[in-house]
């Protein structure tokens, strides 16, 4: 995993009736992807499988939501996670790789998160015990894995 500097976002209107910011990730001049929740990338890798792996947030002092994208090298979006929202103070700090497929980071009450990609698709332990950590998309298998420490 190495960090990068190859994306940038035209902020967008909100495809739903939401207050949530969306943005699309411009690669070069070319779009890259659809529209992903969120208002500034704060961190992007390159993974070495050729995915991407970008940090985002809405960007609202003191309602701050982060999100994770792994986003697949033809712009297909591989998995995601939420942390935030109403009232959380969180603000990303301290990232750090570990090895190739992992990174550690502080975001909400300045825990310390690992988050390790994984290769192949699995089965992960669900995050509906996590305050504030939420997983979109509904129950299926991830690349993404969360610990706390």
């Amino acid at each position: 995993m190495e960090k990068i500097d190859r994306f940038s976002s035209n902020l967008l209107k909100s495809s739903d009736n939401s207050q949530a910011p969306y943005l699309q990730l411009i690669k070069g001049n070319e779009p890259f992807s659809g529209q992903l929740k969120g208002a500034l990338i704060v961190a992007q890798y390159h993974l070495y499988d050729g995915h991407y792996l970008l940090f985002i947030t809405d960007d609202i002092p003191y309602e701050e939501t982060l999100r994770i994208y792994l986003i697949a090298s033809n712009a297909e979006v591989l998995d995601s996670l939420e942390f935030g929202g109403y009232l959380a103070n969180g603000t990303l700090e301290d990232l750090n790789i570990v090895g190739e497929q992992a990174i550690e980071f502080n975001f909400i009450h300045k825990k310390r998160c690992r988050l390790t990609v994984k290769s192949d698709s699995g089965w992960t332990k669900p995050l509906t015990f996590t305050p504030g950590v939420r997983r979109p998309g509904g129950l299926k298998k991830r690349y993404l894995d969360l610990e706390f420490f």
